[in-house]
Parts: structure tokens; sequence; C-alpha cells
């Protein structure tokens, strides 16, 4: 039977981990205040007014709680698992890969949880004049990422099954794993592309210009959110092939090169999940107003 332990300094984090989190789940709890909802609103260039400021202020509390339960569950599952059965985490080892994907599940459920709100007997679910793309809520280059990239984990998993091993090593992930890596990051490509359409095909629950920019600016930011999280997640297991190709091989350039690209992708692939998600600046293209209601 494998058995796995926590080291003293995972246990500090572990517990530091916890502290944090509880602090954070305090301050999601308040409703946000009117300078947390400006803010949000001008990130994506919402005028707010007294109607749908309620809308966004209910939005930002309940996807923030909700991003912030399953990100935290995401963190201390793998060491909670080491620490109380001895053994590792079916998921893997990787806290921030399963942060991330935490956070992705707590942003898909903030979205499902937003389209089944009852609506108002008065509400008319609208439509757009003009067809609409993902590339109207988050730059196209960001989809085109999440399409392209996996093609990056196919490849080496294809350099992984013809290059020279060293002899030397002891256990490392079979030919057979990492195919079915690479056929999973493909797969959770295609997952997070259609997850995008399907939040930009929901109508709009809206019947005056101010709840429908706030609609929109809502979308935009689950889109956001979603994107951010899964091109990160497609980044970390980038850097982990390539880490596992680069201390397998017995070619030494080889060997020297790419376990730090590995390192360079992990460190990218945190930076994209920050600034995609939460710093980037973005005014939705509107280019039609509302049709007959449905």
């Amino acid at each position: 039977m494998e058995t796995s332990q926590l080291t003293g300094a995972g246990w500090i984090i572990f517990g530091v981990s916890l502290v944090m989190a509880a602090v954070a789940f305090g301050y999601v709890l308040m409703s946000p205040s009117k300078t947390r909802v400006a803010a949000w609103a001008s990130h994506y260039g919402l005028t707010l007014t007294e109607t749908n400021q309620s809308v966004v202020a209910a939005y930002l509390r309940k996807t923030r709680l909700l991003q912030l339960v399953f990100t935290t569950i995401g963190w201390v599952a793998s060491p909670l698992y080491i620490g109380l059965l001895g053994r590792p985490f079916p998921l893997g080892d990787s806290w921030v890969a399963l942060a991330v994907g935490g956070y992705l599940v707590g942003t898909v459920a903030a979205e499902v949880t937003y389209l089944s709100r009852r609506r108002a007997p008065a509400s008319v679910r609208t439509a757009a004049l003009s067809p609409r793309t993902p590339s109207n809520y988050v730059p196209a280059a960001t989809i085109w990422a999440i399409r392209l990239l996996p093609i990056a984990m196919v490849i080496l998993a294809a350099f992984y099954a013809v290059i020279p091993k060293d002899p030397q090593r002891g256990v490392d992930p079979s030919i057979l794993f990492l195919a079915v890596e690479a056929i999973a990051v493909v797969a959770f490509a295609m997952v997070i592309d259609r997850l995008l359409w399907a939040v930009v095909a929901r109508p709009q629950q809206a019947t005056t210009e101010d709840l429908l920019a706030a609609d929109d600016a809502i979308r935009a930011s689950s889109i956001h959110a979603l994107s951010a999280a899964g091109l990160a997640l497609i980044l970390l297991s980038i850097g982990w092939a390539l880490f596992s190709v680069g201390t397998v091989t017995s070619i030494a350039q080889v060997s020297q090169v790419l376990p730090w690209c590995g390192v360079i992708c992990d460190v990218t692939a945190l930076v994209v999940w920050i600034w995609v998600g939460h710093l980037t600046t973005w005014r939705v293209r509107r280019e039609a107003s509302l049709v007959a209601g449905k």
C-alpha cells in the first residue's frame, strides 16, 4: 500500500491557510460596500443606477462566496487527505492546481445559481439583435489560447513516448499516463469552450437598459473567471508535462532546459489566473439593443 505523510511545514501552511480562509469568509459574507460595487462596475464599464446596483451587489456576494468555498476545499483537500489517511490524494498533490480547479467549480456553481434564480413576474427574456461570441466578453487571444494550448500537451506526450529515458531513474509516469493526460486536457479545453458559449447564449432577463448593461457585465465576469481558471489548469498540466519530460530524459540539454520551462509555465498559469480573472479591465461590446421578449 502506497503511503504518504504531511511534513511539519505542510501542517503549518495548512493551518495558516485555514486562518486566512476564515478571515476571507468573514469578508465575503458581508454585503459588498458601495465602494467595492463601484470598483467592480468600473472594471467592466458599467454605469450603476439605483436599479442595477442591488443586482450587482447580490451577484458579487454569492459568487465570491461560492468561489472561496470551493477554492478552499481544493486547496486543503490534498493535505487533509494525506494527513488523516496517510495516502496520496487520488486527484494529485498539487495544492495550487486543486485550488484553481475548486475556483472553477465555484464559478460554474455561481453561474448555475444565477441562472436558476426566480424571475420577477414582469421580467422579460430577451436576446440581442446580432449574434455574440465569447470574444465580445473576453479578449479573443484568451479564447484561442484555450483552444490551441492543448496541442502542446499532445506534442509533449508524443515526445515523451520516443525520447531516450534515463535508465537510472526509478518510478516515472508511464507513456499511457501521459497519453491519457493529453486526451484529458484536450477534452477539458472543449468543455471550457462550451461553457463559455453557454454563458454567452443564455437569455437575458432584463427590461431596461441599465439592467441589460448589468447582465452583460455579470456575464463578462463569469466568462473571465471561467476562461482564466480553465487556461490556468491547462498551463499547469503543460508545466507538469514539461517537468516530467525534462527529468526523465537522458539527453542532457533537454534535461537542463525543460524543467525550467515547466516552472515558468506554472508561474505563468498563476499570473494568467489572477490577471485574466480579476485584473483585466474589459468593456463589453454591445452592438445591439433588445428584441421582442420570449
